[in-house]
């Protein structure tokens, strides 16, 4: 817990918050420039119908409304050449008024404690380059930056 900030709650992502959640990944990628098409159907069935994805939200036990305030999705990935394997933080996510307050803080303790108890032995979180505040938060919180992982490629598939 953050000092003078009230306990946070993180809870697994249920069917009813993805209206919330799908609010807030439209502001996360907005943010970024990009723009989401991600129905709210097709998150429902990624996030609650896939087996290697996870979702958890975020409640400040102060606020009277019960919706969430911000959101981590988890994606598993597995190492095929030594069978290990951990989760990716693909999205964390909290609304600017409830930013500082420990809220993302409590999203990775709560990424991290899923990823043990599922027997990961990883959990990695990336950001944007220019994103300066959230490379310092992790640092702060005692993650390990990892070195660029070299060039990358894609092709476009329909």
């Amino acid at each position: 817990m953050i000092p003078n900030h009230p306990p946070i709650e993180i809870r697994p992502l249920e069917a009813a918050h993805l209206p919330e959640v799908h609010r807030m990944l439209i502001e996360l990628a907005s943010h970024h420039g990009d723009v989401a098409t991600i129905t709210p159907p097709v998150l429902r069935s990624l996030v609650l119908d896939a087996p290697d994805l996870r979702g958890l939200v975020a409640f400040p036990m102060d606020r009277p409304s019960r919706l969430p305030v911000g959101y981590a999705l988890l994606s598993r990935r597995t190492d095929l050449i030594t069978g290990r394997s951990g989760y990716d933080i693909t999205h964390l996510f909290v609304q600017d008024v409830f930013r500082g307050r420990g809220i993302g803080r409590a999203l990775i303790a709560a990424a991290r404690g899923l990823a043990l108890a599922e027997g990961c032995t990883r959990l990695t979180i990336g950001t944007h380059p220019a994103n300066a505040g959230a490379a310092a938060a992790y640092r702060a919180m005692g993650l390990a930056e990892r070195p660029a992982p070299g060039p990358s490629f894609a092709v476009a598939l329909g």
